[in-house]
């Protein structure tokens, strides 16, 4: 999910599940909520970047499907961009090679053929909290 955008739903998944869109609707509107809520609290009132005619390199921690960087990399198209980097330090093979269809460049540092879960291959894998974000953000370079 990106934005105010459709969600990108993955299909195959949401059959082999039985799942429907419309049982997923409480769930979406939860998360859409939440994405307005970081968005807010991490712009701090500034605009979203003018992404035209820019070179856009969209950071994933690691592809296992690769459908999370696949709805940013759609988000970040519609915004006509130059070009478009996807750049992650591990992915399947897979989900790389997917990606090359949504990127000009896809760059992934390993690729294990036995990849599993995009956590493994950290020693640690905690999720940030908004601090970290913001820290980060103000953080000098």
């Amino acid at each position: 999910m990106a934005g105010d955008e459709v969600p990108l739903l993955d299909e195959d998944a949401m059959r082999h599940l039985g799942l429907r869109e419309a049982a997923l609707a409480p769930v979406i509107e939860r998360e859409r909520a939440e994405l307005r809520r970081r968005e807010a609290l991490y712009r701090q009132g500034r605009p979203a970047p003018d992404l035209r005619g820019r070179t856009v390199i969209v950071v994933d921690d690691g592809l296992a499907t690769g459908s999370t960087a696949r709805a940013a990399l759609r988000f970040v198209r519609r915004q006509a961009p130059e070009r478009v980097v996807l750049a992650a330090p591990v992915c399947s093979p897979e989900a790389a090679e997917l990606m090359r269809a949504e990127a000009d460049e896809v760059i992934c540092l390993y690729q294990p053929a036995a990849f599993m879960a995009v956590g493994l291959w950290y020693e640690n894998f905690d999720q940030l909290t908004d601090q970290d974000v913001l820290e980060a953000l103000h953080a000098q370079l």
